[in-house]
């Protein structure tokens, strides 16, 4: 369990997170896994950043639900409910370097393709959707980094930022949640992660508030590319840490 300034560095990374993920519905296992990890083994810091999501991406579901139109992403949704199981089981046996590394190249590749207003494979086809759903909730429940996934197919349905926000929080919660009462039954949550989770709720509380400021004062245009700048930093970190072997 955290202790001493372990919790203090540990909140700062969550008001972090916390500050890009309300303003833009994800990201906030980017920056906090990694810094977790130096406390914390790899299930630990999986369920903590997923649990953290969830009560977060919650209070932004609940704001934005005017905004919610689930027809639009009923695919992403179902393709993701089909991935959480298999995403749990790979959370246990596979290797997770690996697993890294292939989803850091993906991310990398599709942001990219966005930022210089590319066409994004099958984006328009009737199983993107569900594909990228399904990819995204895996890599989530897997590894707690599949957020760039989900977000890059939104992005590129070139809906407003309110509903980009809403779309992402519910994709995430609905697999999230799903993915957190499977680790519960794969004897993945103990007292111990209950526990870090409450020692880290000041820096989600803090960083939701400071996200909501931001939020009033930024634009369309800021705001996708405040979120591409999240994608891409997040893939090339991921590439790098693995590169590195830390």
């Amino acid at each position: 369990m955290l202790s001493g300034i372990e919790i203090l560095i540990c909140n700062f990374a969550v008001f972090i997170g916390a500050t890009i993920m309300g303003t833009v519905s994800f990201g906030l296992a980017l920056v906090v896994a990694p810094v977790l990890l130096l406390f914390l083994d790899p299930q630990s810091v999986v369920v903590i950043a997923n649990v953290l999501i969830v009560l977060l991406l919650s209070v932004v579901l609940f704001e934005l639900r005017r905004h919610l139109k689930l027809g639009q992403i009923k695919g992403m949704i179902i393709g993701g409910i089909f991935a959480v199981p298999l995403g749990v089981f790979a959370l246990k046996v596979a290797d997770p370097g690996l697993l890294r590394i292939i989803i850091g190249v993906v991310i990398l590749i599709l942001g990219i393709l966005i930022l210089f207003n590319f066409k994004i494979p099958m984006v328009n086809h009737k199983i993107a959707g569900p594909t990228y759903g399904f990819l995204s909730s895996l890599s989530i429940t897997a590894l707690s980094i599949g957020g760039p996934l989900a977000a890059i197919y939104v992005m590129s349905q070139r809906w407003s930022p309110p509903v980009m926000r809403v779309s992402l929080a519910f994709f995430f919660v609905s697999s999230y949640l799903i993915g957190c009462i499977l680790y519960f039954g794969a004897g993945l949550v103990d007292l111990d992660i209950v526990k870090n989770v409450g020692l880290l709720m000041p820096g989600l509380v803090l960083g939701f508030v400071l996200a909501k400021v931001i939020l009033g004062r930024i634009n369309e245009d800021i705001f996708r590319y405040a979120a591409l700048a999240v994608i891409l930093s997040g893939s090339v970190m991921l590439l790098v840490k693995e590169a590195a072997g830390l």
